[in-house]
């Protein structure tokens, strides 16, 4: 008789345990990223999540058209988006955001003015998007295998180099870079004549082209493996440090000359989010000392606060002057909302088209 009532008080004792667990498992919150890689790595995320007890489930993807397109399918999926500041009125024409509350983001004050001031992510006066790293797409390069490369975007054009160079399968991203080679002043806004020079000027890169990369990964096989020697790069610091502290190669950076495009990466919150709240949690987070220092020691880029000035690498200093906005030598074009997204998209098909 004993026995039995053990084994009972037993099996109700196990069956509690479970009920619990099971309702703790279903009481935990799930913050759903749709992000570009190096944005949600182990380093922070787990800090995260220690805080808040919620999980973080991340989707990388590796094109700015893609993270739309998928932004875009609604349905609640994805909590949060990592775009870059000229992406959002796109993304605000299309109903996709619900404004962000700075009073829920305590960091807010860290955040230098520069990216404060950034008035084409507000809409009706209220902000749709927070900055929590800068950097720009540029020509990162094998020294062993091309020498020192001069500071211009003509490198790519160049016909010593043809079979050597890679660059992002990202419409906007060209076309920028191409007129700033072609030395139009506002890249982002180009006229019709622009336009067709640009075309022109992007088909004839195609002759020294010998792959598309699409995200971090793909830029660090090509590179890595030898297959391109000059690689334009959306992750340009976090490719040196891996290109040097990884496979030991001797890299190169360059500050053409012309002047570079400079993106600020922030946080969206989609509209049909699930948990705004939590995603206001994650915005703060990344805002912090402690998130804003791993970022910068993981992946090299410019912090929005002060707080990371100190443990970024030497050498990305050196080379890409993310210690400090102010301190890039040449001018900057900073990524804002262009003329007219589609016809870049379509500019860039075209192109790609072309025999």
């Amino acid at each position: 008789m004993f026995k039995q009532k053990f084994f009972t008080l037993f099996l109700i004792t196990v069956f509690l345990a479970v009920s619990l667990l099971f309702n703790l498992v279903q009481a935990q919150e799930t913050l759903n990223i749709l992000c570009f890689q190096g944005y949600t790595e182990d380093a922070w995320v787990k800090e995260f999540e220690r805080q808040t007890g919620a999980k973080v489930n991340a989707t990388y993807s590796g094109m700015v058209e893609e993270m739309f397109t998928k932004a875009a399918a609604g349905g609640g999926q994805y909590d949060l988006v990592s775009i870059d500041c000229g992406s959002v009125q796109r993304y605000y024409e299309n109903n996709l955001l619900q404004p962000i509350d700075l009073s829920k983001i305590s960091n807010w004050d860290k955040v230098s003015q520069k990216f404060k001031d950034i008035d084409f992510i507000v809409f009706d006066g209220k902000p749709y998007h927070v900055s929590f790293v800068w950097g720009s797409n540029n020509v990162v390069y094998n020294k062993d295998a091309v020498g020192e490369l001069p500071s211009t975007w003509s490198v790519l054009w160049d016909p010593k180099y043809k079979g050597q160079v890679s660059i992002t399968d990202e419409a906007n991203n060209n076309v920028v870079v191409a007129a700033i080679a072609l030395g139009f002043p506002d890249p982002y806004n180009l006229t019709e004549d622009q336009f067709k020079q640009v075309k022109e000027k992007l088909i004839e890169i195609k002759r020294n082209l010998r792959t598309l990369t699409v995200g971090f990964d793909s830029e660090k096989s090509v590179l890595g493996s030898g297959e391109t020697n000059l690689s334009v790069s959306g992750y340009d610091s976090g490719l040196v440090l891996y290109l040097r502290d990884e496979l030991k190669m001797n890299v190169g950076r360059l500050t053409p000359k012309e002047g570079i495009y400079v993106w600020a990466d922030g946080w969206v919150i989609l509209k049909d989010s699930k948990n705004p709240d939590l995603a206001h949690k994650w915005i703060d987070f990344m805002l912090s000392d402690f998130a804003q220092k791993e970022l910068a020691k993981y992946m090299g880029f410019g912090a929005v606060t002060s707080a990371a000035k100190e443990v970024i690498d030497p050498d990305i200093v050196k080379m890409c002057n993310y210690d400090d906005i102010d301190n890039v030598p040449v001018p900057v074009f900073l990524m804002k909302s262009p003329e007219d997204f589609e016809a870049r998209v379509n500019l860039w098909n075209e192109v790609k088209a072309t025999q």
